[in-house]
């Protein structure tokens, strides 16, 4: 099941990949301590190094799960471009034979933010993307302009399996769909831009390290607008209680686009949430779906905060 508990831990790895990690690490591994936070099927563990340093290292099998390994090639270029400043782990190297890819970052001794969100922490995290996105327009990485991760409401429209379960998902979801498709074409027209987006700015990529926030697994970055990670930070706490409108305006990265782009491009977001949830999933792929539930509803109450829409 792709479940982070369910990843192999250090001793279940083939020699040979033990032994490259060892090599991109540059010593021996004593002690190695699983994460358990994330989704990913592959090996994800904080090493302790002999001499005592600490790396993270993560490594996935391209045979049982190609697309992902696809994902940790794209991260490790995307990692490797990273300027210095940007709040995120380094990658100290990455190894691909062509079938087990691995990959070795500096470790964070942090962890992920508090569920439901303390505004406290939802404020530093919103000032340290928002001041992310704007040290990464223009986008100092060559990635693609496509951005797979954001819009779903027409996908949802045409399934009617999932368009039937709508209705005990959210009830003015179901009232107003008519709306957002009218949203979506707006903001997956507003999406585009020049910045390196994250794409995936979620509480299971953030870690809190005292008051310093950072931002980790970089496979989904693509070119866009550079509030788009901003909305997605926020709408993780949609439905947590907090004046997310406030914070929005507080943050330089959301002074340019109206509040219509803003709804438009929540509205988006809000799709490619639901239209994963709601569609039908193999068993493997069930607490991915969970998640993006959790994540469509929030965001989605947000948006029907900002639109006037009756619960």
């Amino acid at each position: 099941m792709l479940h982070s508990k369910n990843r192999p831990r250090w001793n279940a790895l083939p020699p040979q990949v033990r032994d490259q990690i060892e090599q991109l690490a540059g010593g021996r591994v004593l002690a190695a301590e699983n994460c358990e936070g994330g989704f990913s099927a592959g090996f994800a563990s904080r090493l302790t190094l002999a001499g005592g340093r600490r790396l993270f290292a993560k490594a996935m099998d391209g045979a049982a799960w190609p697309l992902q390994a696809g994902w940790c090639r794209d991260e490790a270029r995307v990692s490797a471009g990273l300027p210095a400043g940007i709040p995120a782990p380094g990658l100290r190297g990455w190894s691909d034979d062509g079938r087990w890819v691995a990959l070795v970052f500096e470790c964070i001794e942090g962890r992920e933010p508090a569920r439901p969100w303390r505004p406290d922490e939802l404020g530093r995290a919103a000032a340290a993307v928002s001041a992310m996105s704007l040290a990464l327009t223009p986008s100092p990485v060559p990635v693609p302009a496509s951005q797979p991760r954001i819009g779903g409401w027409a996908e949802l429209a045409g399934d009617r399996a999932a368009l039937g379960r709508l209705a005990g998902v959210s009830v003015p979801a179901a009232r107003h769909l008519a709306e957002l498709l009218a949203f979506e074409r707006a903001g997956l027209a507003a999406a585009h831009g020049t910045s390196l987006v994250h794409f995936d700015v979620l509480p299971h990529n953030i870690l809190c390290a005292g008051h310093q926030v950072w931002f980790v697994d970089w496979p989904h970055a693509r070119l866009g607008a550079p509030f788009i990670d901003l909305l997605m930070l926020l709408g993780s706490a949609g439905s947590d209680g907090i004046d997310l409108d406030d914070l929005l305006a507080a943050q330089p990265v959301a002074a340019g686009p109206d509040r219509g782009t803003i709804d438009a491009v929540l509205a988006a977001l809000a799709g490619f949430y639901l239209a994963g949830a709601l569609a039908e999933t193999a068993a493997a792929f069930r607490p991915i779906a969970a998640a993006k539930l959790e994540l469509g509803r929030g965001t989605l109450s947000w948006l029907q905060r900002r639109l006037g829409w009756r619960a």
